[in-house]
């Protein structure tokens, strides 16, 4: 195989990874809103039901909740992100002005660097010869090996939010969707836990395929977790009902 052939090979190669597609980047960003929206607002109308409140209070609470914790979400994910990037800048700017200042130290600590990988004799010095030759390339590889950073390559920080706060509010929503239906009132919090465990199942199974692990065991982790937190709070809820008068 030539190397034209590889470089084919390897281009099929990266697609067929989760960061192959558009999704990629953001694929994290989706399953961590997903799951908390479909987790936090279920056990709202967990808790309400619980309490026997009225259905109206479900929908109420349900989307105050969505959309406040989405947003709540958004808005930490972009922070999150944005601190990570200036975190970044500082200490590049730092490396930058030291191998200004004190080249022969940072072109030192570079070969150190690679002696402790196993480079030795011609090949320690010609690597690091290479490497400190270009300022990008030598601030770069100082990131990665000294610090254990890298710059975030993979989307700015506001798409990172946007995705957090989509996924949320589109999953987030399921819960509540029965409430919204023409359902009899009967059926509505039974069809609620069918829909949210299949939502669940869903973002487990998600999660599964960019982990490429724990296909089964994942996807009932995240339905286990969802239902105890969802227990937990109709359990709360009929402690409480009395303090709401238990209208329904």
């Amino acid at each position: 195989m030539d190397r034209t052939d590889i470089k084919k090979a390897l281009a099929r190669h990266r697609a067929d990874e989760p960061h192959g597609s558009a999704l990629g980047p953001y694929i994290h960003d989706i399953v961590y809103g997903a799951n908390d929206g479909i987790v936090t607002t279920f056990a709202v109308v967990s808790g309400v039901i619980g309490a026997e409140l009225a259905s109206s209070i479900v929908v109420i609470l349900g989307f105050a909740n969505v959309l406040a914790d989405a947003v709540s979400m958004g808005l930490g994910n972009y922070l999150s992100g944005k601190s990570r990037q200036d975190n970044y800048q500082r200490l590049l700017k730092e490396e930058l002005k030291e191998m200004e200042e004190i080249p022969e130290i940072e072109r030192e600590e570079i070969r150190e660097i690679f002696e402790a990988k196993g480079f030795t004799g011609a090949d320690l010095d010609r690597v690091t010869e290479v490497i400190t030759s270009n300022k990008q390339v030598w601030a770069d590889t100082m990131m990665r090996e000294e610090h254990g950073i890298a710059p975030d390559e993979d989307g700015t920080p506001a798409l990172h939010a946007l995705m957090t706060f989509v996924s949320f509010v589109l999953f987030g929503s399921i819960p509540i969707a029965p409430y919204l239906l023409p359902i009899a009132d009967s059926s509505r919090f039974m069809v609620t836990i069918i829909s949210t465990a299949i939502a669940l199942l869903t973002v487990g199974f998600l999660r599964s395929w960019v982990t490429r692990e724990r296909l089964i065991k994942g996807p009932l982790e995240i339905l286990a977790v969802g239902l105890i937190c969802a227990l937990v709070a109709y359990f709360v809820g009929v402690a409480l009902k009395g303090f709401a008068g238990g209208t329904f």
